[in-house]
């Protein structure tokens, strides 16, 4: 794998094509304290992306409704809220909602207790909440269709296994998937996909990697960069093929190894792939295709104090997907940013701040917020307690190459 530095342009440096978009900011919440992800899903069958906010100090859980955003509290009293995914299990419009709470990055310290949540008929009156499993730091969750039988599974990624210790974190992580049973009360069966990941695993993204058929694989993000698990087989007989697609950072030792997400683009025809790099780390990367089967790693920015999630977006219409980063900062104030490539080579990329210092975000999500056709991003403040949207007003600048 090529590794390549990147010099960001400034705007009397764009080329001819480059279009900058405008973003125009709008609160949902402006006290979401301990703020750590955001999901977006359609949670009243209206037919407009709606939010909730997940955070690690306020207990109750809240979805946003579209356009006012009016709160509704989910559940209450969930403690040390992680992550959530959203999936229509049985086919009514409304998704159900798997939750992960209890974590703490010490294992005898976090239950680590997944959830699956149901509406009772009104979503905006309280879920239903139902065990389903207790593994100590469940820390990611997502739906996948392993099998490609047109049904999802759970995906559980613990953060660390039972022996890794701060700060290196050294030794195996295990990563879970369930069956959903017939009767949603259980029992939920743990079903191991490995116990061989090294260190810290941060986040699993579901990918259709060829483009073929309905079953998906999985993307972890971890100290060992970027792998991909891929399942052959159905039902009780799935068998798992692991691949290292990047290794990520690893010019240092841990804990500053690896990956702490990854999203998929295209740059026109190309695919891309965005990272932030390494865990808990500095860089914003962009991986692109060398045309034999690898990857070319791009640093596009190394000025995060401290990225955690990444996503990626075509915002003015170019073809070429946008990368968005947020920086939480951990204990301080810091701001968003997007990153435009300046063609489909992926070797240059314009920087725009997104948010100057009003959002140091922990987690970002992409959906079209007002159905005008565009994009747009909304983002939770981890440091700044706060859940925007950002409305993509279009670009609004063309710079010619000097």
């Amino acid at each position: 794998m090529r590794r390549t530095l990147l010099l960001l342009v400034s705007a009397a440096g764009l080329a001819a094509a480059q279009q900058v978009v405008q973003f125009k900011d709008h609160v949902i919440e402006a006290n979401a304290r301990g703020g750590y992800a955001v999901i977006v899903a359609d949670l009243n069958k209206d037919g407009k992306p709606d939010v909730i906010g997940i955070s690690q100090q306020i207990p109750d859980l809240t979805w946003y409704e579209n356009p006012t955003w009016q709160p509704h509290v989910i559940v209450k009293d969930m403690r040390g809220q992680v992550n959530l995914a959203a999936y229509d299990i049985d086919g009514d419009g409304i998704p159900e909602l798997a939750l992960e709470n209890g974590f703490a990055m010490q294992q005898d310290k976090s239950p680590g207790l997944v959830w699956l949540l149901s509406h009772q008929g009104d979503p905006r009156e309280p879920w239903k909440a139902t065990k389903v499993d207790e593994f100590p730091t469940s820390h990611h969750i997502a739906w996948a269709d392993l099998d490609g039988d047109g049904h999802k599974e759970l995906i559980n990624a613990p953060l660390v296994g039972a022996t890794n210790k701060a700060p290196k974190y050294e030794g195996k992580t295990p990563l879970f998937f369930y069956h959903v049973p017939a009767d949603w009360s259980g029992p939920w069966k743990r079903e191991t996909i490995t116990e061989d990941l090294s260190g810290i695993t941060h986040r699993i993204r579901v990918v259709n990697w060829t483009g073929k058929g309905k079953r998906e694989q999985l993307l972890v993000a971890s100290f060992e960069g970027v792998l991909m698990y891929s399942a052959s087989g159905k039902g009780e007989n799935l068998k798992w093929e692991r691949k290292v697609i990047v290794p990520g950072h690893n010019t240092e030792e841990a804990p500053r190894l690896g990956t702490s997400d990854v999203k998929i683009g295209h740059l026109g025809k190309h695919r891309m792939l965005a990272t932030v790099e390494p865990w808990h780390g500095n860089e914003v990367v962009a991986y692109t295709e060398d045309g034999k089967g690898g990857w070319t790693r791009h640093v596009i920015f190394d000025g995060l104090t401290e990225g955690h999630e990444v996503c990626v977006g075509d915002f003015n219409g170019d073809g070429r997907d946008e990368i968005v980063a947020g920086d939480r900062a951990r204990g301080k104030i810091a701001s968003s940013h997007v990153f435009y490539s300046t063609d489909d080579s992926g070797t240059q990329w314009h920087h725009e701040e997104l948010d100057h210092m009003a959002m140091s975000a922990s987690g970002c999500e992409i959906a079209d917020f007002n159905h005008d056709g565009r994009p747009d991003i909304v983002m939770i403040g981890g440091a700044t307690h706060n859940i925007k949207w950002y409305e993509n007003m279009g670009p609004v600048t063309t710079t010619a190459a000097k």
